[in-house]
């Protein structure tokens, strides 16, 4: 029965109590960023009518999301790392002004930056608990692209170098696990008691298109997630990389998919978050397309993989079926799976189901307070 449930059923177990409607299940529900000291998780959520937009406070186990008029307009980026979310918004051409949220608003940390026009912004934190504001800029050269780093010291944004990197992903920037004081995006580690390096020897070889995202494990344990989902895994910095061929249903030993084709009847995902040296994937089963599952892995630190829990993708009310919209980390090894909004009897709840690191809960409904 796991994540089929009616929600009338559990309804009366919490009444919504946001004052009105914010958002429905056709409401997309952006994830903004996260703070993994408390496990706070920020959503953005469209203008529903003539307010909003709104910014949507989750706290670290899912069980309680407060409401806030999202006040600051043009507002993009967002951080993940040991601290209150980092974002920036605009002002003026080629101008941000770095903001951190607090008390339910966005106030402005540090100076402003003058920036090129075309730049993605990465905002994360070392795990001394310093900002950093990171700017992703295209070269010429496919694949890669170049960072600058700045780290705030005494209200001041100082500039701690520029390196041309690759393997960026989701998130774009993490603290570094090598060093207390750095930072990662993809392949470049920057840190503020040395000049900018490559933390890896390389990534796997693979064609454009095939190309992922790198993540930073323990040590010297790095994963690599294709573009396609394949995962290729290194014990030595990216000296040597593997393909992994484990899946949570493989049939024989060493659970490879035998007939399964990867991308259609079966794909893998990473949750958004910090992986904290372990590896976490969620794999969608779509074996039976209409009964699709989702299983919850993480790889041992001997080098085994671990299912941690199983459900259905579907969360199914008596009008529609739901699906997934996010999946989060937001602490160690809890996981939040979000399965959008609803509204009922004028007012919104997100349904969310959790992952205490023993079991995955029922789907829940968590009023917008």
């Amino acid at each position: 029965m796991a994540g089929r449930i009616a929600i009338a059923f559990f309804l009366l177990a919490r009444i919504a109590s946001a004052a009105g409607p914010v958002c429905g299940s056709n409401t997309p529900l952006t994830l903004i960023g996260i703070d993994t000291t408390s496990g706070t998780m920020l959503l953005n959520a469209p203008a529903l009518g003539p307010a909003g937009p709104w910014v949507i406070e989750l706290n670290g186990n899912g069980s309680r999301a407060r409401l806030h008029e999202d006040r600051v307009k043009g507002r993009f980026g967002g951080s993940v790392g040991p601290g209150p979310v980092i974002a920036a918004s605009s002002c003026g051409k080629s101008c941000v002004q770095p903001v951190r949220w607090a008390a339910g608003e966005w106030e402005p940390i540090g100076d402003q930056l003058l920036l090129p026009a075309a730049i993605n912004v990465m905002p994360t934190y070392d795990r001394t608990g310093a900002p950093w504001f990171l700017i992703e800029s295209p070269t010429e050269l496919a694949g890669t692209v170049k960072v600058q780093a700045f780290r705030l010291e005494n209200r001041e944004w100082k500039d701690r170098g520029t390196l041309k990197v690759t393997g960026v992903g989701q998130p774009p920037a993490l603290p570094a696990p090598q060093r207390k004081d750095g930072v990662l995006a993809g392949t470049g580690l920057f840190s503020a008691s040395s000049r900018p390096e490559t933390w890896v020897a390389g990534v796997p070889s693979l064609p454009a298109e095939r190309r992922g995202q790198l993540v930073a494990l323990t040590g010297t344990s790095a994963a690599y997630l294709s573009g396609d989902g394949v995962v290729y895994l290194s014990d030595d910095s990216g000296k040597k990389w593997r393909r992994s061929t484990w899946t949570p249903w493989g049939g024989n030993s060493e659970g490879t998919a035998g007939m399964w084709r990867q991308g259609s009847d079966w794909w893998v995902d990473l949750p958004y978050g910090d992986q904290e040296g372990a590896l976490r994937l969620a794999w969608f089963d779509r074996r039976v397309p209409s009964e699709e599952k989702i299983l919850l892995t993480r790889l041992g630190g001997n080098g085994d993989w671990i299912r941690l829990a199983e459900a259905r993708s579907q969360v199914s009310t008596r009008n529609e079926s739901l699906g997934l919209t996010q999946i989060m980390v937001p602490k160690g090894d809890t996981w939040v799976l979000l399965t959008g909004c609803v509204t009922t009897k004028g007012a919104s709840s997100l349904v969310v189901r959790t992952f205490d690191g023993k079991a995955l809960s029922e789907p829940k409904m968590v009023s917008l307070e």
